[in-house]
């Protein structure tokens, strides 16, 4: 099995021949096999194309809404350096870690995507890692020589995590390290150009509040468990998204005001 970030099992190789074999799980509509969801994620316009879904923009945004919440909470809030935060995120994170997962994860999206070039994909990705990296550089020597320790370890994370490389990093501890604790606490330290209990506190939390994400993603994964179950998982994430975006948005309106 394997875990994509903010994604759920992936099937073993001999599930995804079987996939299409499966009476209860498959319907016909418009000439078109109707797949189980096994993403939150993969309906509606995601499902439209590879590079779109790639994004993962639900959650990515969600990941933004969390260091936006950690940059206006820090002692002093620098719109430069917020902004420079949300471009390495978006190359680094977004684009980066979630291309690459695709195609260490092909089986898994295969039947969703058959046409997708992983080859293209997955040096799209690379090459995003390595361009938020090089922001996160510039904001280093522009900002603080420190912060080059969250670059080295964000591009660690963004380049191993979806090839599962080291084991440990791609469970549940590993998955609150790399997608809450570590970002979050980079937008904070380079806010404040420090790190103090306020920032640790807000890192841990939400570490430990994307851990519970993943975990609600997990479950809606309707090859595994109920339809009840993955209906009320999905209405979980959803209210889990909507205080996010609240949040982040309520709290830089009012350093920007």
């Amino acid at each position: 099995m394997r875990h994509s970030p903010f994604g759920v099992s992936e099937p073993d190789t001999d599930d995804t021949a079987n996939l299409l074999n499966m009476p209860r799980e498959r319907e016909w509509s418009m000439g078109e096999v109707v797949l189980p969801l096994v993403e939150p994620d993969l309906v509606g316009v995601w499902r439209k194309n590879v590079w779109w879904f790639g994004l993962r923009w639900p959650f990515s945004t969600v990941l933004f809404s969390w260091v936006t919440v950690t940059s206006t909470l820090a002692p002093a809030f620098h719109l430069d350096r917020y902004l420079l935060t949300m471009l390495a995120g978006f190359f680094g994170l977004v684009i980066g870690a979630h291309y690459i997962d695709i195609t260490a994860s092909k089986d898994k999206y295969l039947p969703y995507f058959p046409k997708m070039n992983r080859g293209a994909i997955r040096t799209v990705g690379v090459l995003a890692v390595l361009a938020g990296m090089a922001v996160g550089v510039y904001m280093s020597l522009l900002y603080s020589i420190w912060f080059l320790v969250f670059v080295i370890l964000g591009g660690f994370f963004a380049l191993f995590y979806p090839i599962e490389k080291p084991k440990w990093l791609h469970t549940y501890p590993g998955f609150g390290i790399a997608w809450g604790f570590m970002p979050v606490l980079a937008a904070y330290y380079i806010q404040a150009t420090r790190i103090d209990l306020l920032g640790l506190g807000l890192a841990v939390f939400l570490g430990i509040t994307v851990v519970e994400m993943h975990h609600m993603a997990v479950l809606t994964n309707e090859r595994e468990y109920g339809i009840d179950l993955t209906k009320n998982a999905r209405l979980l994430l959803k209210i889990h998204r909507t205080a996010a975006y609240s949040i982040g948005l309520i709290l830089l309106i009012s350093r920007l005001v």
